[in-house]
C-alpha cells in the first residue's frame, strides 16, 4: 500500500514586525494555529535573521492523496482569511502530494 507524503511552503511578508520579537509573535500564532485546526507538522524554516520576512513549512502523512490534497487546500484557505487579518501577506504558496512507496 503506497504511503502518500503532503507538504507546502509559504513565504510571508511581515511589514509590521519591527523586531525579532514581533516576527516570532506572528509566526507562532499562525503556526499554532496550523497545528491545532489541520493536524499538519509545521515549522519556521527561517531567515532568523530578517524580520520582516518567514517561510514556513508544514507535511502530513497518509493513505490517501485526496484526504492531503484537502488538508493542502484548507491550509491554503486559512492562510488567505488570516493574511486578510493585516498581520502578513502572502508572497507565495505552493504544495505537493507524492507517493512515498510502498510499505
Amino acid at each position: 500500500m503506497p504511503f502518500w507524503i503532503g507538504v507546502a511552503e509559504c513565504s510571508l511578508r511581515l511589514p509590521y514586525a519591527g523586531s525579532l520579537k514581533e516576527r516570532r509573535h506572528v509566526v507562532r500564532s499562525i503556526l499554532d494555529g496550523v497545528r491545532n485546526r489541520f493536524s499538519l507538522s509545521s515549522s519556521d524554516l527561517g531567515p532568523a535573521d530578517k524580520w520582516q520576512d518567514a517561510e514556513l513549512g508544514f507535511a502530513a502523512a497518509g493513505s490517501s492523496p485526496s484526504e492531503l490534497e484537502e488538508r493542502l487546500r484548507n491550509l491554503e484557505s486559512f492562510l488567505a482569511r488570516r493574511e486578510a487579518e493585516g498581520e502578513f501577506e502572502i508572497v507565495r504558496f505552493t504544495w505537493e502530494v507524492f507517493a512515498y512507496g510502498d510499505l
